[in-house]
């Protein structure tokens, strides 16, 4: 990768449709400068906590603000020993503060994170928080879930189907915290093309949302709209759990649905002027040119699906959006009708030109509506038997 490379993320998180407070956390952290970038590259994490008395929070959050900061500040030349390090660390932070603290047992975080470098993508990986990556119309997971289900399954006890029947899904077997010593997963530095696109989810979005799904949305649409867009699915699908998703796209993006707009010229990542070579030729001499990290054998994909924009997804879709209109109407929730018909009409003409693509868009978008008001209805509803 170069540090002119484009790369565009967005990111959000959602306390789901059954739970009170959200113990999932993110972060994104762009490097300032080509020096720290060829040294650090950018840093993207997701982190779900576990824990009574709202202690998750606080072990989710540890991890995205500490694990950025103690990576970026550490002596360790090699990112991917940095990067295992700061990991260790902030776990035995969390550690000694559940043991600090009778109420905070059990205190603990997964945690994903990818490096963006030179040499290419680097993962760090504790618990079952995932990270896919979308090319050419396949997803590949290349996280491996520390959970009981995938190691029963890697040991050869149980075929995927026995496991996914008998065992339960939500036992982890790995996580920040708990104990006072952690293994973490390293993959990579993994090669990266253009249009690649990398999303990192806590369960509340896998458990909700099929691997096909998350590629064809994620691959097909701004990284902002995607993030909403997943973020309403998994709670139309119940928001049984805290939900959060980064989205992170290398190369520039320009709208399939607006081909008259002017393409964006390739722009440095973080807004500033790409370097020119009189730079590099400076660098070079100035000894900042680093040695590249070695590469470490990577296991997975884990699992890999193809995410095509079929018609039977549209369907499947389409057919979801339904069911939760009418429970809105029975219901009598508060939404915005006449948007809502318009996405109607607009989705039935794209099917009618088989335009896959802007269909897949209106039924997304009116997952968005209907999304926002099952959450609103739900708030309100809540707040009335509290007062009864």
């Amino acid at each position: 990768m170069n540090w002119e490379d484009t790369i565009i993320e967005a990111a959000a998180t959602d306390t789901g449709m059954r739970r009170s407070n959200n113990q999932d956390s993110y972060s994104t952290v762009r490097a300032p400068n080509p020096d720290a970038w060829r040294n650090r590259g950018h840093i993207f994490l997701v982190a779900d906590g576990m824990g009574a008395h709202a202690v998750g929070e606080l072990a989710s959050k540890m991890a995205c603000d500490l694990i950025p900061h103690t990576y970026l500040k550490s002596k360790v030349d090699n990112p991917q020993d940095a990067i295992s390090k700061a990991f260790r660390d902030v776990s035995n932070l969390i550690h000694g503060r559940a043991l600090a603290n009778h109420d905070f047992k059990g205190m603990g975080t997964t945690c994903t994170a990818l490096l963006l470098l030179p040499e290419g993508a680097l993962i760090a990986h504790v618990g079952d928080s995932r990270i896919y990556r979308v090319r050419a119309e396949r997803i590949d997971q290349l996280s491996f879930d520390h959970s009981l289900v995938w190691e029963l399954v890697r040991r050869n006890h149980l075929t995927s189907e026995q496991a996914n029947i008998s065992v339960p899904k939500n036992v982890i077997t790995r996580s920040l915290g708990p104990e006072a010593a952690i293994e973490v997963d390293i993959e990579g530095p993994l090669p990266v093309l253009d249009q690649d696109v990398f999303v990192l989810c806590s369960d509340g979005l896998s458990g909700s949302v099929t691997d096909e799904e998350i590629g064809v949305l994620a691959s097909n649409f701004h990284p902002k709209d995607a993030c909403r867009y997943l973020i309403s699915l998994a709670n139309l699908r119940g928001g049984i759990d805290n939900v959060t998703v980064v989205v992170v796209r290398v190369g520039p993006w320009t709208d399939p649905d607006a081909p008259d707009k002017p393409v964006e010229a390739k722009k440095a990542v973080n807004g500033t002027k790409p370097a020119d070579w009189k730079s590099r030729f400076k660098d070079l001499i100035n000894g900042k040119r680093r040695v590249p990290i070695p590469m470490v054998e990577s296991k997975g994909p884990y699992r890999t699906a193809p995410c095509v924009i079929r018609a039977d997804l549209i369907e499947r879709f389409n057919e979801l959006s339904r069911q939760v209109q009418e429970m809105a109407v029975t219901q009598s929730w508060e939404l915005d009708w006449i948007e809502l018909g318009r996405l109607r009409r607009l989705f039935s003409e794209s099917l009618e030109k088989n335009d896959k693509r802007k269909a897949l868009r209106n039924v997304a978008e009116i997952f968005v509506i209907l999304g926002t008001a099952a959450r609103f209805h739900r708030k309100t509803m809540a707040g009335s038997q509290e007062a009864v």
